[in-house]
Formats: structure tokens, sequence, C-alpha cells
């Protein structure tokens, strides 16, 4: 994207559209949930667990998750080709994988016994991960010390959302935190320059979740079109997908020579 924009313009524009999303959420009329939200396609009861498919594919979180931490927590391997130029930018990351492998647990009991109640343990975690995702992204194209401090907030804000849908049933907040922070992130790559290689790898991200997405709205068709697997199932492995894709990434990204060196990008 090429706007005739100077940095601050820039940084001030991502600003104006994060206020306005914030704005939005608190001037556009309630959003209720759907009564029929917990009500999923597949509820055949396997080995005993209720919902079974739905429980156990979140597996693949479990998994991603753990990965992503080890390979964080693994400074030699971490800094083996300066996957991170600042040791302190894998913080917002190993936020994020914490929230990927809470939200395996989260959602495993969630689809166990689907309900409002339980689905505050689902939709908690995958909060964190989307605010530190735009943290983290806020760290590497904008300003590392901005990242680094914008994440707690950004999570309490995420935390705030869910707490927000459950006291006023008010779902605008909660779904600004998912998809606006999504946008936001689009928006930040964008305008600003990549610090690593790679990047590309960041479009296999977004089309593996929006083929989640996808799925999650088909969940009867697709169970009704296989008879195996719902919709809802194929969500949590396309989701888990696209975090393994965002783990192959940083494993695999360097610092590109022909970028200016990566410490006065920090100034």
């Amino acid at each position: 994207m090429t706007l005739p924009l100077t940095r601050l313009g820039r940084i001030w524009l991502v600003v104006l559209v994060a206020l306005a999303g914030a704005l939005a959420t608190l001037l556009l009329p309630p959003f209720q949930q759907p009564q029929a939200y917990n009500q999923f396609a597949d509820q055949r009861t396997w080995f005993g667990i209720p919902n079974f498919l739905n429980v156990i594919s979140n597996v693949g979180f479990l998994l991603v998750g753990l990965a992503g931490l080890g390979f964080l927590c693994n400074k030699s391997t971490v800094n083996a080709s300066r996957r991170f130029v600042e040791p302190s930018e894998r913080i917002p990351y190993a936020a994020f994988f914490l929230g990927i492998l809470f939200t395996g647990f989260g959602s495993a009991y969630y689809h166990w016994r689907p309900s409002d109640s339980t689905l505050v343990w689902d939709r908690l975690p995958m909060t964190a991960a989307f605010m530190s995702l735009l943290a983290a992204t806020i760290a590497e194209r904008i300003d590392l010390r901005a990242g680094l401090r914008l994440l707690g907030p950004l999570i309490l804000a995420g935390a705030a959302s869910v707490g927000y849908w459950r006291w006023r049933g008010n779902l605008w907040p909660y779904a600004a935190a998912q998809y606006y922070s999504i946008l936001l992130v689009g928006l930040i790559l964008g305008l600003f320059p990549p610090r690593y290689s790679r990047s590309d790898d960041l479009m296999w991200v977004a089309m593996l979740y929006a083929l989640a997405k996808v799925a999650e709205g088909l969940d009867v068709p697709i169970l009704a079109a296989s008879r195996l697997v719902s919709g809802h199932t194929l969500k949590h492995l396309l989701a888990a997908l696209a975090v393994y894709w965002m783990l192959r990434m940083l494993v695999k990204r360097q610092p590109p020579s022909h970028l200016p060196n990566a410490l006065t990008l920090l100034a």
C-alpha cells in the first residue's frame, strides 16, 4: 500500500481507525447472541465424551500452543539466525501462544458442556491471543516499546469485552476484540515495512483463518454432506493450522539484508 503519508501520519491513521472502531462498539445498537448459538450440529457422544469431535479437535490448539512456547523458550534456536532482532520481541508472541494453549483447554471445556457460562472460558483466551498478535505486529512494524507497553492493556481490553458481553449481553465489544484487531493487524502490515522475511506467510495464515470461519458458518451442511465431521470441528482444525503457519513463519524467517539495520528501526 502506497500512501502520501509520513511515518507519523501512518501511525495516526492506525490510531484513528482503532479509535473509530472502539467508538462504534459504544454507539451501535446492542448485538445479542442468538439463542441457538450453543446448539452445534455434531452432538454425538463417543467414548463417554459428549460432543466428542468438537471437544477432541481442540488438541490441535494444545499442540501448536506448546510447540510455539517451546520454540520461544529455546533461546539458542530462536537466536541462531536472528529470528528476533531484540529478545523482548518474543514476549507478545509468548502471550499469543499461551493464549492459544489455553484456548485449547477452554474450548474443549465449553464444547463438553455448551452454555454461555462455559463459553466465557473459550472466549477469554481467544481475545488474549488476538490482542497479543496485535501487540506483536505493533512491536515489529511500528515501535518495539509501544508494542510491549500496549500488550497488557490490550489483553485486559480483550478480557473486558468478554466480561461486558456476560454482563450486558452485547457482543459488539467482543466482536471488535476479535475481528477489528485482525483488521488493524492487516492495516499495519499494509502501511509499515517488514522487519523480517517471509511476510507473505501471513497471507496463508489469513486464508486459513478465513476458511475456518466459513466452515464454522457451514456447521450443519458440512456434517450433512460428509456424515463424519461437522463444520465446527473443521473450524478448530483449520484455525490450529493457521496458528501452525504462524509458528512456521517465525521458525523460518530472517532479517532481510535489503532492509535498514533492524536496530535503527527501533529508534
